[in-house]
This record gives structure tokens, C-alpha cells and sequence, in this order.
């Protein structure tokens, strides 16, 4: 269940129900409304690239960073390119070219930004090791959640038992078309529909991975929103390449 924290007039969604399992975790994703950004990426566009005045994008970020209490330069971002590169971080910025961060500093928030690709967070309680990957069609079908799993069993030798995953808002299979050489990359995931061709499940296959990682069933946390169909997230299947983006941070805070 998603809870909501509003303030500034920013609205942002929360996952209460890690605390019992991770409470060491805070994860958060943002909606559209509380910033400066206009038309068509009105209003908390988070995304520097899209074509939004960088001085709105700045103040954006600014004010996320203030009311989630994140210092500010304590946010790891990745330029994002639908690939499978993962980086190990321990303090803010971008890197390019890269679709996942792993870090052990707490304090430090990791931003995955989107507008239809999933962000998924990963974490051990017991390593205290933090993950967080853009998963979208390409970077899914190369691999990029089996592979964040195995450099965390490799290098930190997580526990899948206390492990958890969170899954952030992404387009829903009902929203999703896609072409039949998209499709015929996730046999398992698609369907032909009557009508609108063929649609993918990507939800289900990300849950899907984690558990063929390891993960149990019940540590898997998923806002159940679609992009495509919620008004106050920014999609580009919906809204074409003049629209804004989301931000999903998970960081691991200091007790």
C-alpha cells in the first residue's frame, strides 16, 4: 500500500509497509505537481534533458531535495541509455551511460528517472548494500535485473531471505504496445489483443526475475501505478517526447 506525503505542494508517494522489513530503507517517487516547469512539462519536471528550462529543473530538484531532507549533493543519477552498465557510487552526481547504481553510503540517495520504464530498488538489511536499476524494455530483455542480483550475491553475499525489492510507477501491460519483434523478446509476457495488436507485461516479468533471482514473493513491494494511465505521472507513451519526467530515490538512512 502507498502512502502520500504532501507538502510544499509537492505530492510524493511512500511504501510504509518497509518498515517492518527494512527500516533502514526510505524509498520515494514523485507526481507532476508542486514545481516550477511549464507547459508541457508542467510542473515538478525532474528530467534535464527533455527540453524543460534547466533553471526549472534545478529548482525542481531543489525543492524535492528540501522536503525530503536530502542534502544537495547527496543524489547519484545515471544518464540512462537502456543499457545493462551498473555503477558502485558513494557520493552524488551523474554518470552517463549508466542504467544502475549500487552503493553502501548511507545518506546518499540514488534517482532513477522515467516516463514509462520502471525503477526498481533493491536491498539487503543484513549487508546494508542498496541497488536501484531503469528497467525498460531493452535494458529487461539484456539482462540488467540478473545482473544487478549477481554482483550483489558476489560482492556483498546478500541474503535473498531478508532481501526486498521495491518496484516504482511504469507503464501498465494494458497501456504497453509494442511490435511484434518487441513482443517475441518476452514470449511469456505478451499478448495479442483483437484489436490494438500486441501489448507486453513488463510488471509481471520484473517480479518474475526477482524471484528467479532469489527474492521471496513477499518482499516484493510494487506501487501498482501506470504512468500511461495516471494524469499526475509523466508518460511518454501518452504524452509524446515534450513531456517531463518522474524521479524513484531509495536511500538508506543514518540509525
Amino acid at each position: 500500500m502507498i502512502a502520500w506525503i504532501e507538502e510544499n505542494g509537492l505530492r510524493i508517494g511512500t511504501f510504509p509497509a518497509l518498515d517492518a522489513l527494512a527500516p533502514a530503507l526510505s524509498v520515494w517517487f514523485t507526481t507532476r505537481g508542486g514545481g516550477v516547469s511549464r507547459p508541457p512539462f508542467d510542473s515538478l519536471n525532474l528530467g534535464s534533458h527533455v527540453g524543460d528550462s534547466r533553471t526549472d529543473v534545478l529548482e525542481n530538484r531543489r525543492r524535492l531535495k528540501k522536503t525530503l531532507g536530502i542534502g544537495a549533493n547527496r543524489v547519484a543519477r545515471g544518464g540512462q541509455v537502456h543499457g545493462t552498465e551498473i555503477a558502485f557510487v558513494k557520493r552524488g552526481g551523474t554518470l552517463e551511460g549508466t542504467d544502475g547504481f549500487m552503493t553502501v553510503s548511507r545518506g546518499l540517495a540514488l534517482a532513477i528517472n522515467s516516463a514509462d520504464c520502471f525503477p526498481l530498488m533493491i536491498h539487503s538489511p543484513s549487508e546494508m548494500v542498496l541497488a536501484a536499476i531503469h528497467v525498460g524494455r531493452s535494458g529487461a530483455a539484456a539482462g540488467i535485473i540478473g545482473k544487478t542480483f549477481d554482483l550483489l550475491y558476489e560482492r556483498y553475499r546478500i541474503d535473498p531471505d531478508n532481501t526486498v525489492a521495491v518496484c516504482g510507477p511504469g507503464i501498465c501491460p494494458r497501456c504497453y504496445e509494442v511490435g511484434r519483434d518487441a513482443a517475441m523478446a518476452f514470449p511469456a509476457y505478451a499478448r495479442m489483443r483483437r484489436v490494438k495488436g500486441w501489448h507486453l507485461d513488463l510488471p509481471r516479468f520484473i517480479r518474475t526475475e526477482t524471484e528467479r533471482a532469489g527474492l521471496k514473493p513477499a518482499n516484493f513491494f510494487d506501487s501498482g501505478l501506470c504512468t500511461a494511465c495516471e494524469s499526475d505521472l509523466f508518460s511518454y507513451r501518452r504524452d509524446g517526447d515534450r513531456t517531463g519526467r518522474n524521479w524513484t530515490l531509495a536511500m538508506m538512512i543514518r540509525r
